[in-house]
């Protein structure tokens, strides 16, 4: 009778182990599967949030490229009028050099133009290899009047010993554009009198063999609760701001594999752009094979 009762007790052990490491293997199973529940719905969010971004820079970018038609067509008639003048006109009248830079600045804007259809309309990237000076340049003379109407001073410090990337210099030139306006508006709420200045730089950083970009102004600067949102589509801290621009920035950055990012307190703001450069060593050995 004893022994009866001892092979239940070890039955009802037995029993009670199995409930216990099979309780076990579902407890881990279930924390398992909400893990992978949670993770599930951070990726929906993310995914949703991607979705709504590019729905709105998408309505932007219709609204954007019809109101640059509507705009573009005026500037080729004035455009087309500017030359017909200037070729009727007498070299030696007065009114001659006034129409050639009539015939320059409006030949500019529209090329300007075409340009921003092109970028709004996300013409595919053409990627070339690309010397990352060079696009800083032109980007900066392009604005170089506005700079001197605004009385801001500017400088240039360029590392002339950048490896090329491989982008589109296009593209690249309206990034760099952007946040000179950009720093130009930030400058234009300095107090009258005192000094407004900008200054870009280039250098090479070979730990990470990429071209650093960086854009400085001392404006009064991007309130702290902001600068997380400075990049958010239809986001602006201007009265005025469309909150497209750094927007497409940021997106034609990624698209070259870089990244930009900003920097701001009371005494101003740097933009700093990163994009990879060119492994010439590799190039040169493949070259060889």
């Amino acid at each position: 009778m004893h022994t009866i009762f001892l092979i239940i007790d070890i039955l009802l052990v037995s029993i009670l182990v199995w409930f216990y490491i099979q309780n076990n293997r579902l407890n881990r199973a279930l924390k398992e599967k909400n893990y992978q529940l949670e993770a599930t719905i951070i990726e929906l969010k993310d995914a949703q949030v991607k979705l709504m971004e590019s729905g709105k820079k998408g309505a932007v970018a219709a609204l954007s490229a019809g109101l640059l038609h509507q705009i573009s067509q005026p500037i080729t008639a004035i455009h087309g009028f500017v030359r017909f003048m200037k070729k009727e006109m007498d070299i030696n009248s007065p009114f001659y050099k006034p129409v050639c830079v009539m015939d320059e600045q409006s030949f500019y804007i529209k090329d300007m133009l075409a340009n921003l259809m092109e970028l709004i309309r996300h013409r595919e990237i053409q990627k070339t290899e690309t010397n990352i000076n060079a696009v800083i340049y032109k980007s900066l003379n392009l604005l170089l009047d506005e700079l001197r109407i605004r009385r801001i001073g500017w400088d240039m410090q360029l590392d002339d010993n950048i490896p090329p990337i491989y982008g589109d210099a296009l593209h690249l030139q309206q990034v760099f554009m952007n946040l000179v306006v950009n720093a130009m508006e930030a400058l234009s709420e300095v107090p009258h009198g005192a000094p407004r200045t900008m200054l870009v730089t280039s250098r090479h950083n070979k730990a990470s063999n990429e071209a650093v970009v960086t854009f400085r102004d001392n404006g009064p600067g991007i309130a702290h609760e902001h600068q997380a949102r400075i990049f958010d589509p239809f986001f602006s801290t201007k009265p005025k701001g469309s909150g497209i621009g750094l927007a497409l920035c940021q997106d034609l950055v990624y698209e070259h594999g870089g990244n930009i990012s900003v920097e701001s307190n009371t005494e101003g703001t740097i933009f700093t752009v990163k994009l990879p450069c060119m492994n010439l060593e590799k190039i040169k050995q493949e070259s060889r094979l």
